[in-house]
């Protein structure tokens, strides 16, 4: 009959389509359709899994390492400390692993605001399962793409080895001054295997650097205004005047350094980056009777920054 319709079927809720999907995913594996979301001391593979994530959301790196078939060296960052404050911002919830006897376990899990979905490999370790992830593929670059300048601390330890391991969780990186920070300021792992790009730490100055990079060029340059002269000493400006009076000089700057200003961290002495600002200025002088404004066209002032420096301090270089 035409009067009739067919009911319209509701959108499956997200944990069915999870459960669903890890059945499918490893027909070919022995996922058993049941998630696992509960304290466990069982010895199958998704027990030791669920135990090691666990483990993590509790910030327990003993019981986190317990459950790796091979622990790493160095474990520096792998405390119940580090891990607390990597999860500062960014706690572990809603673990969710499915029960299986496969030994590649999907496990999913919120990491703050994102759910993140990932496949932990096992191994048979006597009468139960060790965790064989290798844990950042090896371990993360750090100090090599770091600056010599600038040592950099993670979670409040400074970083003193070529390489360190870290789980998942969001670190907050910091520098020996508030001017200048690598990355956003935080290093954002994942997963157990995920390693960060070299863009994750790129040298950036901050907000705060940038304010004390406007206040160091604005007080050099009202200093340079201030001098009488025609060609202000260790100034970008000057105008080339032979007969009148330097002493009845007066520059005024009609633009706003703050607000044009570029500052470019140096590749290799973070004290000797380069900053630039294109200046409007305004000369007065007396020659003879007259008193003569002049304006100046706009001066392209380059000089080199030390961004270590409280305050900062300006070299013009022209």
């Amino acid at each position: 009959m035409s009067g009739l319709q067919t009911p319209r079927r509701r959108p499956l809720p997200g944990w069915t389509i999870f459960a669903i999907a890890a059945v499918l995913a490893v027909a070919a594996g022995g996922v058993t359709g049941r998630v696992i979301s509960r304290e466990t001391s069982g010895s199958g593979p998704s027990d030791t899994v669920l135990r090691f994530f666990q483990a993590m959301r509790d910030n327990d790196a003993r019981t986190m390492l317990s459950e790796l078939a091979t622990p790493p060296a160095d474990t520096t960052f792998i405390t119940r400390e580090i891990l607390a404050k990597g999860h500062e911002t960014a706690a572990i919830t809603e673990i969710n692993v499915p029960a299986t006897s496969s030994t590649v376990v999907p496990v999913s899990y919120r990491l703050g605001g994102e759910i993140v979905t990932d496949r932990i490999s096992v191994q048979p370790v006597g009468n139960t399962y060790k965790v064989s992830t290798s844990l950042n593929s090896g371990g993360i670059m750090l100090k090599g793409r770091t600056r010599t300048d600038l040592p950099l601390s993670l979670a409040g330890l400074p970083v003193r080895t070529d390489t360190v391991v870290l789980l998942p969780g969001s670190y907050p990186l910091t520098t020996v001054t508030d001017h200048l920070r690598y990355g956003s300021g935080t290093l954002v792992v994942k997963r157990l295997s995920d390693t960060p790009s070299a863009n994750d730490l790129r040298l950036e100055l901050t907000e705060t650097g940038r304010a004390a990079a406007a206040r160091a060029v604005t007080s050099s340059l009202g200093a340079c205004t201030g001098q009488k002269s025609f060609a202000p000493r260790g100034c970008p400006f000057k105008l080339a005047v032979t007969t009148a009076d330097p002493s009845t000089v007066s520059w005024s700057l009609l633009s706003s350094p703050a607000d044009d200003l570029r500052v470019t961290v140096s590749a290799t002495e973070v004290t000797k980056s380069t900053v630039e600002v294109p200046l409007t200025l305004r000369i007065s002088y007396v020659d003879g009777t007259a008193t003569l404004p002049h304006d100046l066209a706009t001066v392209p002032a380059v000089g080199t920054i030390d961004l270590l420096a409280d305050p900062m301090t300006v070299t013009w270089t022209s």
